[in-house]
């Protein structure tokens, strides 16, 4: 009797402790929840989200995620939870969809009596199944499969399986025109098999309530920001700042948003993860081949910094905007982080935040640039197209302020607005703290501007480089403005040149720029910072020796 006792004792243990194993092994889910954002004005977000593991389980299903950028995923969790890996694998799943083709219709009220009509007689039963056809998937180049025709017929025709008085019969579900039900009462909604990605973190053991997080770089989330500025103090301006956050990636309720300014270096951004499985191995390899997406010249500077958008034309002026003071941002390395709180947006949806509103400093300034004539052959040109010279001969109407706060300002569209009125856009360059920029209103038609040069002296080859022959001739030119306006007006021009600057007058003030590769003439900006009375004209000229490829 005592060692039965014992026996007893013993497979109750063993029974105890295999139970307790399954418990264990059994899988859990984890609800994954996004905590934080932090957005880049190029298309692309960087998220942060949390999960709580759930007790008993070694494998835990993390769900769907948004596809992260190639080397962005990342998994962090408490040292004492010893994790053995992240796998992803396709899974069969259902989802319900509203019913959109007849088909639907059979499928979604299986059990139900019915008249189908076709090509033929009518026919009388209840639905049994609608079978669907198998799409399969491609075969792996690394295997030894069956050779894959791609122009064979993949996809056969779903079925209509009815139960009638006769027996089953099986009729094409696509030939079925109109369908009768016995009973009022049917259903609209299906459910469709759908084969995805299913995300498991795997584990040594169980560990419940531990916080996992999980972050990546994901595209489809961005922010585009625009001012508007009010210049109806003749000294201050009022500008005022907002973002347009557009999430087409997942719902976000409550996360903390950070908007970045900076120019962002990363390399494979628009390569996605293979942990997402969105492509096969070899379609992998081949975006890595086509090079990083620094290489891809579809994105220039200002679009990486700047969404344009049209500005809306108020005939009576909107109220003038008034948001609060900006927050304080961080920087980390060479990007600015501004944090704007707490954010609730749905997949899908779009919102217009408020950012701030400061007070700046500024003047009116009328801005005229001339190109430099010298091609990057060292050829004299002035035989360019009439636009071209045209737009050489603009004087623009400006305003040059200066950031007193403490944040950069980004890249963005400027609306100018006086007295609630709207006068202009043009874009606000980056400008950092302390810093002026300068921000084209409209054209100033009420200054005309001409421009011209004209040689004074040309020695015939007077020199050779790099085995070519050069004139060296001597160039004076000319620029007048004539002010329509009805008070002073400070004028900013600058000439851009080649060659060695003689004379100018009035003087100004001549900044060397970069000379280029193999290139022959030093380059200059001419700088003059005038004043132009009303109903004024006024000339400047300069004089410059160049030397000229014959």
């Amino acid at each position: 009797m005592r060692e039965r006792i014992r026996r007893l004792t013993a497979l109750s243990v063993l029974v105890v402790v295999v139970a307790s194993c399954a418990q264990a092994q059994q899988p859990g889910t984890a609800d994954v929840k996004i905590t934080h954002v932090a957005l880049f004005k190029n298309g692309l977000g960087y998220i942060h989200s949390e999960a709580t593991l759930p007790d008993g389980a070694t494998s835990v299903t993390l769900g769907q995620l948004p596809v992260p950028s190639h080397g962005t995923f990342w998994v962090a969790y408490p040292q004492e939870v010893k994790v053995r890996g992240v796998f992803t694998r396709m899974e069969d799943a259902k989802e319900a969809r509203d019913v959109q083709s007849l088909r639907d219709m059979l499928a979604a009220n299986l059990g139900q009596a019915v008249t189908v009509y076709g090509p033929g007689d009518p026919i009388s039963g209840t639905i049994h199944s609608v079978v669907e056809p198998d799409t399969p998937e491609r075969p792996s180049p690394y295997a030894m499969n069956a050779l894959f025709d791609s122009r064979a017929r993949r996809y056969g025709n779903a079925l209509l399986l009815l139960k009638t008085e006769q027996g089953m019969v099986t009729i094409n579900a696509d030939s079925v025109t109109r369908v009768d039900f016995a009973e009022e009462r049917t259903s609209s909604t299906v459910e469709s098999k759908v084969r995805r990605p299913e995300m498991r973190l795997a584990l040594e053991g169980p560990a419940g309530g531990e916080d996992v997080s999980i972050s990546c770089l994901v595209r489809g989330l961005t922010w585009a920001p625009s001012y508007y500025i009010d210049i109806t103090d003749e000294k201050t301006a009022r500008l005022s700042a907002k973002a347009v956050v557009i999430n087409e990636v997942a719902d976000m309720e409550n996360v903390q948003l950070e908007l970045i300014t900076g120019f962002p270096n990363i390399q494979f951004a628009e390569i996605n993860s293979p942990v997402a499985m969105t492509q096969k191995l070899d379609e992998f390899m081949k975006a890595i081949e086509r090079g990083r997406s620094e290489n891809r010249r579809c994105r220039s500077d200002v679009f990486r910094q700047t969404v344009m958008a049209n500005a809306a034309f108020f005939p009576e002026g909107p109220g003038v905007p008034s948001y609060s003071t900006a927050a304080a941002g961080a920087t980390a390395e060479d990007l600015f982080f501004y944090p704007v709180g707490n954010l609730t947006l749905a997949r899908d949806e779009t919102a217009c935040l408020p950012l701030f509103t400061v007070e700046a400093p500024y003047y009116h300034i009328y801005t005229w640039s001339i190109p430099d004539y010298l091609d990057e052959y060292e050829r004299y040109r002035r035989d360019r197209k009439e636009d071209e010279r045209a737009l050489a001969r603009t004087v623009w109407h400006s305003c040059r302020v200066t950031n007193t706060g403490k944040l950069p300002w980004t890249t963005a569209p400027a609306e100018f607005a006086n007295d609630g009125r709207f006068v202009g856009q043009d874009i606000c360059y980056f400008t950092a703290p302390g810093a002026e920029t300068t921000i084209r209103i409209n054209r100033a038609v009420s200054m005309p501007a001409d421009e011209t040069e004209f040689e004074v002296e040309r020695q015939r080859d007077a020199a050779r480089f790099y085995g070519n022959s050069f004139d060296l001739v001597t160039v004076k030119g000319e620029l007048k403005l004539r002010s329509h306006l009805d008070k002073k007006a400070r004028v900013e021009v600058t000439k851009e040149l080649s060659g060695e600057v003689v004379e100018t007058a009035p003087d100004a003030e001549d900044i060397s720029t970069a000379k280029g590769l193999r290139r022959v003439n030093p380059g200059h900006r001419l700088v003059w910072d005038i004043e132009i009375e009303p109903g004024k004209e006024t000339t400047l000229t300069y004089t410059y020796k160049v030397y000229v490829r014959n």
